[in-house]
């Protein structure tokens, strides 16, 4: 398991380090934004990583190769990052 952390999708909302604080932390000095402590994490971890990316609400972890989803802006524009 391979871990990415789209810096400019994160929102700050903290989710990940509350699930999985040996993997990802917010900072406060960061401004809250997703630090990633390890990108592959033990087993014993996978199951917290999975469940922060399924948390995320920006979309800004990637795990493996699992698409990002793209998000609408207010406008109806697509955003998303490559």
């Amino acid at each position: 398991m391979k871990i990415r952390v789209h810096g400019a999708m994160c929102v700050a909302s903290g989710n990940f380090g509350f699930t999985a604080p040996r993997i990802f932390q917010n900072r406060p000095e960061n401004g809250g934004f997703a630090e990633l402590l390890q990108d592959e994490p033990s087993a014993e971890d996978q199951k917290a990583a999975l469940e922060a990316e399924y948390l995320c609400p920006s979309g800004a972890i990637q795990i493996d190769n699992h698409q990002i989803p793209v998000q609408k802006l207010r406008n109806g524009t697509p955003r998303s990052e490559a």
